[in-house]
């Protein structure tokens, strides 16, 4: 009988053993995920026009939760007002107090968007088109 118990000892602590590597294997391994590099990423299309001619048409793949201002400024050449108005892009500055006016707007998918650029998160996929417009 005690050669029996040996086994059956032995088989326990071997499976016990198993189950431990794979609980340990799971948790070492790198299909973890890691909360710093888990963000999903999107692929976002800017172009700008100004003067009636494109200016850059550009993709950019960013964290799914970038602010198309962070994009931009990121990107491009900006000059910001202290409100969060976009004053100029790549050089090309509006104008508010011309005739006509001339004033940066954004739409996204040719749809115009009711946020801030610096509250608006473009979306995997999106195509944000800036325009220098006459008003």
């Amino acid at each position: 009988m005690k050669k029996k118990q040996k086994t059956l000892v032995a088989i326990a602590v071997g499976v016990i053993l198993v189950v431990l590597a794979l609980v340990f294997s799971g948790m070492l391994s790198d299909d973890a995920a890691d909360p710093a590099t888990s963000d999903e990423m999107n692929d976002v299309n800017i172009v700008i026009y100004a003067d009636e001619e494109e200016v850059a048409n550009e993709s950019f793949e960013v964290e799914d939760d970038t602010t198309l201002m962070e994009i931009m400024e990121d990107n491009f050449e900006m000059i910001v007002s202290d409100e969060g108005f976009v004053e100029a892009i790549e050089g090309y500055e509006q104008a508010p107090e011309a005739s006509p006016s001339l004033f940066w707007v954004f739409e996204a998918n040719d749809e115009m968007v009711e946020e801030a650029a610096d509250e608006f998160v473009p979306e995997d996929g999106d195509i944000v088109i800036w325009n220098l417009m006459a008003f």
